[in-house]
């Protein structure tokens, strides 16, 4: 039943098989890196479990991006990404020249291999059961090892001056993925889903608040959400004005002063 349910990906958004579709998570999944990776890396840096890893799962890994960014910081670690994708894995192999980092198209409850340290960046949201990721995920980490999740954080995201039309489209498309089952309150859900968990016992949480402010996070957010609209409309599965959408972001991007924020929570569980 486990095998059926997760034979493919549970998230519409990731039909990428479709060439537009791909395009636009490989942009989006470089801009997600270049606008957070800076802030994100405190929490590594200060997690001892992290330092002491000598082997890396990322679950998710998508265009491979990411996990060559955190490779470059942390050279002195073994890291393989895997990804449902076989296009996003494609591109990931194609700009990786061997090293320390290795990529694999497969579902993620096809793994098998222990590792010291899992990575689940932006990935539970697309899914409908944590508690059965985590119960794999379980099965894939070290004793003594830990996962680190790392998702959105919704209620701090903000736009000023205010982006009704925006807000509004945002929070339909919200709501269709919480009805499809993929809440995209992680935090919450995984919360829930340790309850019941007896491998893993919580650790730290942190969560960071990245502004526009920063140098160069405005234009990130602006392609950013340009391209979300996109991908949401591309899929056929909210049915929405999107015309309506994107020119309000485009008057919206236009202005003189515009402010943006988004919130991430990283939430790091240990392994009993």
């Amino acid at each position: 039943m486990r095998e059926e349910k997760f034979s493919a990906q549970t998230d519409p958004l990731f039909v990428t098989q479709k060439p537009t579709i791909l395009e636009i998570w490989n942009q989006i999944q470089r801009l997600q890196t270049d606008f957070a990776l800076k802030q994100e890396l405190t929490c590594y840096y200060t997690t001892p479990e992290w330092h002491a890893a000598k082997t890396v799962l990322d679950l998710g890994t998508g265009n491979g991006y990411y996990l060559k960014k955190i490779a470059a910081y942390f050279p002195n670690k073994i890291y393989r990404g895997v990804d449902i994708s076989s296009e996003l894995i494609t591109i990931a192999e194609k700009e990786t020249r061997g090293g320390n980092v290795s990529f694999s198209h497969c579902n993620l409850f096809d793994v098998t291999e222990r590792y010291d340290f899992v990575l689940m960046r932006l990935l539970l949201q697309h899914l409908d059961d944590i508690q059965a990721v985590l119960d794999h995920v379980a099965t894939l980490t070290n004793s003594g090892g830990s996962a680190l999740i790392i998702d959105a954080h919704d209620a701090l995201r903000f736009f000023h001056p205010d982006l009704h039309e925006f807000t509004k489209f945002f929070a339909a498309y919200a709501e269709h993925e919480r009805k499809a089952g993929r809440d995209r309150h992680v935090a919450k859900r995984v919360e829930q889903a340790l309850e019941c968990n007896v491998a893993w016992r919580p650790g730290a949480m942190l969560q960071l608040l990245i502004p526009s402010t920063i140098p160069g996070n405005l234009n990130l957010f602006i392609r950013t959400y340009t391209l979300l609209v996109d991908l949401v409309e591309q899929t056929g599965e909210l049915q929405y004005d999107f015309a309506a959408v994107k020119e309000a972001w485009r008057r919206w991007s236009e202005r003189p002063d515009p402010y943006a924020q988004v919130g991430l929570n990283l939430i790091r569980i240990n392994r009993v």
